[in-house]
């Protein structure tokens, strides 16, 4: 069994919490730069028109492409908890606001 002076433990302890923040930190990060890129109409625009093959497309709109068909045919089942996490914010957010989009994604990719 591993034996811990107080000085390691309380190292230990506070690595582990500022580990916990890090994290934390950076998923709160994340959100806030979906969330960015989600509210910025010309982001959102130049995806969907990528996505429907209206236009070309760039790194991110490429990255959208490759994972609609796991998220719309496979419903995301092998996606990582976040990779499943982001796909249905995207998912409720075209849905939502892009309702024909989405209409349009699920017919091309569920025929």
């Amino acid at each position: 069994m591993l034996s811990l002076n107080k000085n390691q433990a309380q190292f230990l302890v506070l690595y582990f919490i500022f580990f916990i923040i890090f994290i934390s930190s950076k998923a709160q990060a994340e959100e806030r730069n979906i969330n960015k890129l989600l509210n910025n109409q010309v982001v959102v625009s130049r995806q969907i028109m990528c996505i429907l093959e209206k236009s070309e497309c760039d790194q991110l709109g490429q990255q959208l492409k490759a994972a609609l068909p796991e998220v719309i045919t496979r419903k995301c089942r092998n996606c990582s908890p976040q990779q499943a996490q982001k796909a249905q914010k995207l998912t409720t957010f075209l849905q939502t606001r892009y309702p024909d989009v989405w209409a349009m994604l699920i017919r091309k990719y569920q025929s």
